[in-house]
């Protein structure tokens, strides 16, 4: 299938859960809610990565769009031993997704001159400063309610792992200049706390539309950053900014 095509199919269909949402029936709303997330792994498989390091890219991604899509499935599943499960799938998908940003921080010629390291630095400075203080703000606001309520004490440890790896996930996503990726990596931190806010500290209005619009775009973005057309876009200004300063 042509990607535009299967891109708008993803479109259609997300927008398809999004409106089923407050339908009480439930074989409807787990079809579409996986089913988005399956064109999105056919994608992510029809994409082609440069060079070897662009192979593994690849198969990285695949891996964390397939661990998303288990922990999807048990989210759908009641009661709290099937979201620590779905928590621990997407943990591993981040993980996953951290080792598939990586692979982009190497060889990087365009960033071989001192002010084009110094950006490359001041980037990451900045943006890691940025994420260490709303995990921490996030984190502490969690903790109070979670401490207050005996049912959900026991899940302190698990969203404090996964705070800190989706943290890490935002973070590598920046790093490896691709617009895609971040934008990606960044609706997905979106989408996670107003998943835990919802679930720890108080419902959200519209929180179900907010929550899978933010998750499925952050999935088809990060697949998207297979081919790493946003990736030479984000150095071009890397580039820029330093022969500037220069």
């Amino acid at each position: 299938m042509d990607k535009k095509r299967l891109i708008t199919l993803i479109v259609l269909t997300a927008m398809v859960h999004l409106a089923t949402l407050s339908v009480d029936q439930q074989w409807l709303h787990w079809l579409f809610k996986l089913l988005p997330m399956a064109l999105i792994i056919v994608l992510a498989a029809a994409s082609s990565g440069d060079g070897r390091h662009g192979s593994v890219y690849r198969k990285l991604v695949l891996a964390g769009l397939v661990f998303s899509i288990g922990g999807d499935t048990f989210l759908l599943l009641p009661n709290d031993p099937w979201f620590v499960y779905g928590l621990g799938s997407f943990l591993v998908g981040h993980l996953f997704y951290v080792a598939a940003m990586m692979t982009r921080w190497r060889g990087r010629s365009e960033l071989k001159n001192k002010e084009g390291k110094r950006h490359g630095m001041a980037i990451g400075f900045t943006s890691g400063i940025l994420i260490v203080g709303y995990s921490l703000a996030l984190g502490s606001r969690f903790y109070d309610s979670m401490m207050a309520d005996d049912s959900q004490k026991g899940l302190w440890i698990p969203v404090v792992v996964y705070i800190v790896v989706i943290g890490a996930m935002g973070w590598s996503a920046i790093m490896s200049r691709s617009v895609l990726a971040a934008g990606g990596a960044l609706l997905f931190i979106a989408s996670d706390s107003l998943l835990a806010w919802n679930k720890f500290v108080g419902e959200l209005q519209f929180a179900g539309v907010l929550i899978m619009a933010t998750y499925f775009a952050a999935q088809l973005l990060i697949a998207s950053s297979i081919e790493r057309g946003g990736e030479r876009r984000m150095l071009q200004k890397d580039a820029s900014a330093a022969s500037h300063n220069g």
